[in-house]
C-alpha cells in the first residue's frame, strides 16, 4: 500500500473589512485609555480619524490668482 500525501492546506485569506473594524477598534481603544500620549499608535489613529472625517470638512475653494487691473488710456 503507497502512503498517502499529505495535504496541505491554505488558510482563507482574512476579510479586509473586518481586519480593518479590528484596527481600528485597537486604535480608538489605545487612544481612550492612553489620552493620545503622542506614541506611534495615537499618531496611527489621529492620521485614520483625519482620512475618515475628511468628507465631513468644508470643500477646498481652488486658489485664485488676482490680476493686476490694466489702466484705462
Amino acid at each position: 500500500m503507497a502512503p498517502q500525501a499529505a495535504v496541505t492546506r491554505i488558510p482563507e485569506p482574512a476579510d479586509e473589512t473586518e481586519v480593518m473594524r479590528e484596527q481600528l477598534e485597537y486604535l480608538i481603544e489605545h487612544s481612550a485609555q492612553q489620552v493620545q500620549c503622542g506614541c506611534s499608535e495615537c499618531q496611527r489613529y489621529l492620521r485614520v480619524r483625519a482620512i475618515l472625517l475628511e468628507i465631513f470638512g468644508e470643500p477646498q475653494r481652488p486658489q485664485v490668482q488676482e490680476m493686476p487691473l490694466a489702466k484705462a488710456a
